[in-house]
């Protein structure tokens, strides 16, 4: 095997452990062996090292010295302060939408929720989420706001794998979106400022209470 060809074969095994982190198949804390991710995904271990290292880059794992990584936990503490930066970010991108920004590209975020095969595709589903958030605070047309975002982009998505049980049917979050969506091209700031408000409340309040009541890995 040449050099290029076990940087493709680690990019697909991390894709692949990227896309199972994403539809909540591990638990938040739960160890991530090279060994295991080679022997369940019939690669060799070095390739599988390099796939769970990226990974580790990237801030979906992390690992202690001398142990095995495990994917990222989140104290309650954690998701407050992931939240507080969300509504700074969103609440700002929100009122610059309602002033009269395209919503076009919003609304084609919100039809990928199309592409979901079914309840059980909640990676499909929580990448549609992540795009139409993406796409409001894009519309606002602020680089600088839209890089912030960024740099919280792969905790959000992690959290949004611990969501998965508040919305056993995927067409409920399309239709907190389109509610959403209505509201920011109605242009009613206020209205569309409340419902952004209660749509991110309840995800921390959700998340907070699981991660309470679940114990340490």
């Amino acid at each position: 095997m040449t050099i290029n060809e076990a940087v493709t074969v680690a990019d697909a095994v991390r894709t692949r452990l990227e896309r199972s982190l994403l539809a909540g198949d591990y638990s938040a804390g739960a160890h991530i062996k090279d060994s295991h991710v080679a022997q369940k995904l019939g690669v060799a271990r070095p390739t599988a090292r390099v796939a769970v290292q990226a990974l580790i880059a990237d801030g979906f794992l992390e690992r202690e010295t001398g142990r095995s990584a495990r994917v990222r936990l989140f104290s309650v503490q954690d998701v407050a302060d992931i939240f507080r930066v969300r509504r700074l970010i969103e609440f700002d991108a929100v009122r610059s939408v309602c002033q009269g920004a395209d919503t076009e590209p919003i609304r084609e975020s919100l039809a990928k929720f199309s592409e979901v095969k079914g309840d059980q595709d909640w990676e499909t589903a929580a990448q549609a989420d992540m795009g139409f958030h993406a796409a409001v605070v894009a519309a606002a047309d602020s680089p600088r706001l839209s890089r912030l975002f960024q740099t919280i982009s792969t905790e959000i998505r992690l959290l949004m794998a611990l969501l998965r049980p508040r919305y056993p049917h995927v067409s409920t979050l399309h239709d907190e979106h389109t509610v959403l969506l209505n509201a920011l091209a109605a242009g009613d700031q206020d209205h569309a400022l409340q419902l952004w408000a209660a749509h991110l409340n309840d995800a921390e309040a959700f998340l907070s209470t699981r991660i309470r009541e679940e114990p340490a890995q």
